[in-house]
């Protein structure tokens, strides 16, 4: 058994990737399939660390704002990317990119309740961190620990963002325009994030803190 961050997977999210799987499996195109999947990934992230956090909290216009401007800027540039990066990949370019889908994928069954994720080993040192921080803030504690947890979860961004999207593109050749634009992308998902982590989490109450990470709490488990 190993530390993993388990993305939940909605209907979408599983079925675009048993797609992709599938066909990578009897050797149809996998290029669209894999795109699809990058897509609905991007939406379920945006999804679980911004859109869905930022309905359990009152939150000032200018919060409002900095949620939506990360939400923008992350889709777009996910979206965009994905498409100039994989269109032409052909499937035994795909090979290395399944492999790592395969090992990430994680159906429904008795070992997670039956609940599909997307999951990916992250270091003890991360995971300590992650309990401490899920901790105090369930004990009502959270605004005196709030740097503790604000830096959990940008790294936890930072996680999702080299082990979920970045991993794949080594695997595929990158023109250098097309290099430079997933750099400035990729670091402008990461600061429009960290924004709204460092922004939106400072202003929460010890009550709200609590919500905020419960909503987390079973995303770091055992595999």
């Amino acid at each position: 058994m190993q530390n993993v961050v388990a993305i939940p997977a909605n209907p979408a999210l599983v079925n675009s990737t048993e797609d992709f799987l599938q066909a990578m499996e009897h050797g149809k195109p996998a290029a669209e399939k894999f795109i699809t999947l990058v897509d609905r990934l991007t939406d379920r992230l945006l999804g679980l660390f911004l859109l869905e956090p930022a309905e359990m909290t009152e939150l000032s216009g200018g919060q409002r704002k900095v949620i939506d401007f990360a939400v923008s800027t992350a889709s777009k540039a996910s979206h965009m990317l994905t498409r100039q990066i994989y269109k032409k990949v052909s499937n035994d370019e795909f090979e290395p990119i399944a492999q790592n889908v395969r090992a990430m994928y994680w159906s429904a069954g008795e070992d997670n309740n039956q609940h599909p994720s997307l999951a990916f080993a992250v270091p003890d040192d991360f995971a300590a961190d992650f309990r401490r921080a899920a901790d105090v803030a369930e004990a009502g504690q959270g605004t005196s620990e709030v740097a503790l947890i604000t830096a959990v979860m940008d790294r936890l961004t930072n996680e999702i963002i080299d082990k979920v999207f970045l991993e794949n593109t080594r695997y595929v050749k990158i023109g250098f325009v097309t290099g430079k634009a997933l750099n400035v992308g990729v670091e402008g998902s990461r600061k429009a994030v960290h924004a709204v982590n460092n922004k939106v989490l400072k202003g929460l109450s010890d009550d709200e803190l609590k919500g905020f990470m419960s909503h987390y709490s079973s995303i770091l488990t055992q595999r």
